[in-house]
């Protein structure tokens, strides 16, 4: 029996299931120190446009080396309320890769990589402390996804086929932001509520390319307190990273990621 695939944006895996337990009634993301996330300027009660404008749009196709949880977001970062969901954070392999919502079948997936010539991938969970209780008091989980490629040119290709799959979902919808890296595009969708509230819940989606590395990161929470900025602030921090402006380390010592021959 082949596996039900994900929906592009649509992350509830079993760390998440708890978040519909609760109700937002407030945001407060507050930044851990001057070079964390501080997205208290961005982000207000109802519908509001983005308004972040941090980070750089365009600029060098940077080729950066592994491993992918370098170039990821640390749990040090964030505020002090969140943690790493274990669960729900890995490093990729091909099949993981294969197997994701980028692609309808594995061998897709399989020989996509091969042709794109990925080298490794990581994902990473955030998630409040307290869980239901701080998404009922405003916090939201935190989903970032991190791809390296052998060069910038199969990162192009992955990209216009990865973009391709979430325009092409009839679920999802195009945010307007302003760009940043190489290449860039933001959506949301709009699915259910929080938890047993009346409370509209809102995924939002903000990724990038620069040079040969292609970064997603997701948010969850409730529609009238979160818009594409807390993503697109966090996209900013890991685009930095890359290019060299932000110190960039690994969080932990974790096996190498298996491509056998894709990168070669």
């Amino acid at each position: 029996m082949k596996r039900k695939r994900q929906q592009p944006l649509l992350f509830l895996g079993a760390g998440l299931v708890l978040i519909a337990m609760g109700a937002v009634v407030a945001f407060l993301f507050l930044a851990n120190g001057d070079d964390g996330v501080d997205v208290s300027k961005t982000v207000s009660e109802g519908d509001n446009p983005s308004k972040s404008t941090s980070g750089t749009a365009g600029g060098p196709e940077v080729v950066s080396n592994g491993p992918a949880t370098k170039w990821s977001l640390l749990l040090g970062e964030l505020p002090p309320n969140y943690e790493v969901d274990v669960s729900n954070t890995f490093i990729q392999n091909i099949s993981t890769f294969s197997s994701s919502y980028w692609f309808k079948t594995e061998k897709e997936g399989t020989d996509r990589g091969a042709e794109w010539r990925i080298i490794d991938g990581f994902q990473t969970l955030y998630q409040p402390k307290g869980l239901a209780a701080e998404v009922a008091q405003g916090s939201y989980y935190v989903r970032v996804e991190t791809y390296l490629f052998q060069n910038a040119d199969g990162a192009k290709k992955a990209w216009a086929h990865y973009d391709n799959v979430l325009k092409s979902s009839s679920t999802s919808t195009p945010v307007k932001t302003k760009a940043l890296a190489n290449d860039s595009s933001a959506y949301e969708i709009i699915s259910g509520t929080v938890g047993p509230s009346e409370i509209v819940a809102v995924f939002h989606r903000f990724n990038f390319r620069r040079g040969n590395t292609i970064v997603s990161v997701q948010t969850w929470g409730g529609k009238p307190f979160v818009n594409i900025d807390p993503a697109r602030e966090i996209a900013a921090i890991i685009d930095a990273k890359l290019l060299g402006t932000r110190p960039a380390s690994e969080p932990t010592p974790i096996p190498t990621p298996s491509f056998p021959g894709l990168g070669n």
